[in-house]
């Protein structure tokens, strides 16, 4: 993450002014990469590029989604229900690696004995994400 200049350096701007003129500044923020104050009220904000916070690598998100999975189906799946949409949400993002190993933890659950057919939802989330050469892949490997 990049260090926020000293409020000294900012330019301070009220909100009426930023709300006149959102657009422009908004713009300012990003084509110049600098940081304004926006002042309301007797607070004060910062405005700065969204480019300036690090995000997440994938790798971490992948890392993040398996262990909760791992979590699930090892340990304690009173959370089954929210990991399951959580990971849904996020299928579209993983690396077909990921989706390979999420299937893999899957593998031997048995959604009939669960009593819920949770476990089938997110086998079936992960294997429709897979692009069609990995799914060709594992039908063949089965």
């Amino acid at each position: 993450m990049r260090k926020l200049p000293s409020l000294t350096e900012m330019e301070h701007i009220t909100s009426k002014e930023f709300g006149e003129n959102m657009d422009a500044i908004l713009d300012q923020v990003t084509d110049e990469d600098i940081a304004l104050i926006i002042d309301h009220n007797s607070k004060s904000y910062v405005l700065c590029p969204a480019s300036w916070f690090d995000l997440p690598e994938l790798k971490h998100v992948e890392l993040m989604v398996r262990n909760a999975v791992r979590f699930v189906v090892s340990v304690d799946d009173s959370d089954l229900t929210e990991t399951v949409q959580m990971v849904k949400d996020v299928a579209s993002a993983l690396s077909p690696e990921c989706i390979s190993s999420l299937l893999e933890l899957l593998n031997g659950k048995d959604d009939k004995a669960a009593g819920n057919n949770k476990w089938n939802e997110l086998r079936q989330a992960l294997e429709a994400t897979l692009p069609t050469t990995e799914k060709k892949k594992d039908e063949d490997i089965s």
